[in-house]
């Protein structure tokens, strides 16, 4: 089959001089007030969250929460709009930002439509609200979203140094001039002009502490157990369906991630959390000082990790330091299929790790994708005997091309995707783990054999799903 494109990265090397600003923000005394009003809006999902996963539709965001917490500690007054399972999410928003000065929209792969309607709503009640958007579908397509909504301009990739320069050219004298701003997309002439990209955080100790009590649920966020813990940004794969807004990995150094830990456990005295590392065992040697600090303060917590780098002194480790489960992204269990998608993994390293994991009394979800570049029926026949032959808990999902990823280059190259608007209004209602949800299939099998698989996979995980129940 022919090699996949790479995939679009928005990013760039280089010292920017905004972080000196977010070092100040960060860990300066409590900030001077500033008469300015910023409101900062989730909006809705028709998302069905995978089984273990339905966070994702009540509990934070940490991008989000980590521009509402720099927004805060800017001095501004901050009001958060969560969309999230509202009946009438559009009154929710005129109703919210009629005082605001700004309005900030957070953009996700499923957002489209929201975003289209919910902009020209805001213009239309209050004509001359300056409105931004940020997050990963306005990053990967920035023109194409920008043009088709009534936003005035976007913040492409990860967000922090971005926001402060908006901020602050935007209350000065310059007000809409954002064209040295790097980073940014803006409405110019008819047109739209992206700005050159800005340098990612070169120091993540210089971010903010985060802020749960931003949002409007804060109270059930921390009883619920939603709080999110990372010691890193970024990835260093390049798999063909994933789309990173924040691609170069950086890590945080592990005194500031006690730091963080212990601050958090002062401030909601949380004792559940995600470890919402992508790679949260690349380095194994550091992932074992990290199981170590968050035993320290008697955290539970469930972590995302590769099946490589997870030898029996790690998994060890979890198991001793309070994790309650670890999911690996496992996607297939062929191994050409696996090569075809930049996968960086053999069907080997999924065995070993899986058992390592189990050895040491983990509980185990592996993370499933039908529907892969280079996916046929005999690979799925693998998959699906794969799980069925194992004991650990099988998430699956139909595959998505999302926008700034190889697989999506390549849908549209090969005219699978014909009408990119039509696209994303389709992203804007599929439900992700619906069984029968719209497909766009880059195989060459019919529709109803992935579906088959799809469902016989379905039909194990709520097995499982039983016998944890039932303590089997």
């Amino acid at each position: 089959m022919e090699a996949l494109p790479k995939n679009n990265y928005y990013s760039s090397s280089g010292l920017d001089p905004q972080e000196d600003a977010l070092k100040r923000i960060s860990y300066g005394k409590e900030p001077r007030r500033v008469p300015r009003s910023i409101a900062l809006i989730v909006p809705p999902s028709p998302q069905v969250p995978t089984p273990g996963r339905e966070f994702l539709v009540t509990g934070p965001f940490e991008g989000f929460t980590y521009m509402a917490t720099l927004v805060r500690k800017m001095g501004y007054n901050l009001k958060v709009i969560d969309c999230r399972l509202k009946d009438d999410p559009e009154k929710l928003v005129l109703d919210g930002v009629k005082d605001a000065d700004i309005v900030g929209i957070a953009a996700y792969c499923d957002s489209f439509v929201f975003l289209r309607n919910i902009t020209r709503l805001i213009k239309r009640e209050y004509a001359g609200k300056m409105i931004f958007l940020g997050g990963p579908l306005v990053t990967s397509l920035p023109e194409i979203i920008l043009k088709n909504t009534s936003a005035d301009c976007a913040i492409l990739g990860e967000a922090e140094l971005t926001t402060i320069e908006l901020l602050n050219t935007y209350f000065s004298q310059e007000k809409n001039n954002f064209t040295g701003i790097k980073g940014m997309a803006c409405k110019q002439n008819g047109g739209i002009k992206i700005n050159p990209p800005r340098p990612q955080i070169k120091d993540l100790d210089n971010l903010p502490f985060l802020d749960y009590t931003i949002w409007p649920n804060y109270e059930s966020i921390v009883k619920n157990g939603q709080i999110l813990i990372s010691s890193m940004r970024g990835c260093p794969q390049e798999c063909s369906f994933c789309f990173k807004t924040i691609p170069r990995l950086r890590l945080k150094s592990l005194e500031r991630f006690e730091e963080e830990v212990a601050y958090l456990k002062k401030a909601t005295r949380f004792d559940y959390a995600w470890l919402n590392d992508l790679t949260f065992n690349v380095i194994e040697e550091r992932a074992i000082k990290i199981c170590g600090i968050l035993k320290k303060y008697n955290v539970r917590y469930h972590c995302f990790a590769r099946v490589q780098n997870i030898g029996a002194e790690l998994a060890a480790a979890l198991k001793g330091s309070g994790c309650l489960g670890i999911w690996f992204g496992i996607e297939s269990c062929d191994q050409e299929v696996l090569d075809l998608n930049r996968k960086n993994i053999t069907v080997g390293d999924i065995n070993k790790g899986i058992q390592t994991a189990e050895d040491a009394g983990l509980a185990v979800r592996g993370l499933f994708i039908v529907g892969l570049y280079g996916e046929t029926e005999g690979s799925l026949k693998k998959m699906v005997s794969f799980i069925r032959q194992g004991r650990f808990l099988p998430l699956v999902k139909y595959l998505v091309p999302f926008p700034g990823t190889s697989l999506y280059q390549y849908a549209l190259n090969s005219g699978k995707i014909k009408d990119i608007t039509a696209f994303l209004e389709m992203l804007s209602g599929r439900k992700v783990s619906d069984h029968d949800d719209e497909i766009v299939n880059l195989t060459g099998l019919d529709e109803d054999i992935l579906r088959d698989h799809f469902h016989q996979i379905w039909d194990i995980t709520k097995e499982r799903e039983l016998c944890l129940e039932q303590g089997q």
